[in-house]
């Protein structure tokens, strides 16, 4: 006669473990919320370094994470201050043995005895991994021994560190989309002001010759009847404002025509900080520079350039002038010169020449700043600026195979970067 199954019945819990176990369901859940809210990678190791402390007692907490460049393992924080050093020897000599493999590749907490601090110190290494890559690790070194930290309180570190990993890993995707937005826009924007010089080239280079003939023409009567004697007032006082009318119209068209050059013509090598003094000495000539403090930084041992002088001049000019104008009350005026390294990846690192060129004048207001660099686009006067000074700068930087970028917030000044390639050595 078969038997009815009897239900199964567990164990009993006591009072106790029930509130024990309560606390920890509890102490996960605000957890959660704590690393849910930070942005960044060091406030949600600061809420995950809070718990570990919690959990277990240390003399010293390090944050190994990840470079995704190398794949190495970089120490990023740690505490205390002094630590620094003993955290990168123990992480040296557990490579060195080959337990810090093991950790990474088990994903799993463990705990082992420590190689380089000193006493009877042990380790709990938590890897904080998800599913698809391995992020860090935390090193907790604690004067605890090994047995006594618990099977239970070391699966309760295993889920908080996977519950960090998950969201240092959006923290980490969030940032590169960002980062990946900046550089789409900025890719955007050059190729939008590219194609806004080329039609501006395209335009000039078609009807330069139309305009500037028959403006020679003009220009040309025009001195011969200056240079002639027998004109009399009142038609003698109007040629020198016609003839002035017409080099104006010129040099606009020179300007424009600028837009249509490509690339620069091969120049010469540029001895930068040579050029740089010579149009600060002819700034400070014909503009009042009187209230205005120039300051000059110049790295030793600038590298040469190859560029045109003239080309090199007006951009400089250019620059230093809208500076000027941005403080009509006076200020200072910031003039840098050094080498910087672009490196985008490793393997692209290459070394620029940077110009920087600062003033704490009025400065850009944001409505502005996507027009800067339009042709014939000014905040000043009318008759005061024809706004071709900072375009024609954009293209020939441009035309040298640099480039000119700027920041800038309102009535908080302006600083432009102009960022050329060095010359080539073996010329």
């Amino acid at each position: 006669m078969a038997t009815e199954a009897k239900p199964y019945i567990p164990f009993p819990l006591s009072g106790d473990a029930i509130f024990a176990f309560v606390d920890k369901v509890e102490s996960l859940s605000l957890f959660q919320d704590r690393i849910e809210k930070p942005s960044c990678i060091p406030q949600v190791w600061g809420a995950f370094r809070k718990e570990i402390e919690h959990q277990i007692t240390s003399t010293a907490i390090a944050l190994f994470l990840v470079n995704p460049k190398t794949n190495g393992f970089e120490l990023r924080h740690w505490a205390p201050f002094d630590c620094e050093d003993m955290c990168h020897r123990e992480v040296d000599a557990q490579i060195e043995c080959g337990t810090f493999a093991w950790i990474v590749n088990r994903r799993q907490p463990a705990v082992i005895p420590s190689l380089a601090f000193r006493g009877p110190q042990t380790l709990v290494m938590l890897p904080l991994a998800t599913h698809s890559r391995t992020l860090g690790v935390a090193m907790i070194v604690t004067t605890i021994e090994e047995k006594a930290v618990t099977h239970e309180r070391l699966r309760l570190l295993g889920i908080l560190s996977k519950q960090c990993a998950l969201v240092m890993e959006n923290t980490l995707l969030y940032d590169q989309l960002q980062t990946e937005h900046a550089a789409l826009q900025a890719a955007q924007a050059q190729i939008i002001q590219a194609e806004k010089f080329a039609s501006f080239g395209r335009l000039t280079s078609g009807a330069f010759h139309e305009l500037l003939n028959p403006l020679n023409i003009i220009s040309g009567h025009l001195q011969l009847m200056m240079a002639g004697t027998d004109l009399k007032a009142p038609w003698s006082d109007y040629l020198s404002p016609m003839k002035s009318a017409s080099d104006r119209i010129a040099a606009i068209v020179n300007s424009l025509l600028k837009f249509s050059v490509k690339q620069a013509p091969k120049g010469a090598k540029l001895d930068v900080i040579e050029v740089l003094q010579e149009v600060i000495e002819e700034v400070k000539t014909r503009r009042a520079t009187r209230h205005i403090r120039i300051e000059v930084a110049f790295d030793k041992m600038v590298p040469p350039i190859t560029a045109h002088t003239d080309d090199f001049k007006t951009i400089v000019n250019h620059l230093l002038d809208n500076a000027l104008d941005a403080m009509p009350e006076g200020g200072t005026l910031q003039i840098g010169v050094g080498r910087v390294t672009l490196a985008a990846e490793e393997d692209d690192a290459r070394q620029i020449l940077e110009i920087r060129i600062a003033d704490n004048g009025c400065g850009i207001s944001e409505s502005d700043t996507n027009k800067v660099f339009d042709p014939f686009f000014t905040t000043k006067p009318v008759g005061a600026g024809m706004g071709l000074s900072l375009a024609v700068s954009y293209a020939l930087v441009r035309a040298m195979g640099g480039t000119l970028a700027f920041e800038s917030a309102k009535d908080n000044g302006t600083v432009f970067y102009i960022r050329l390639p060095l010359a080539d050595p073996a010329r």
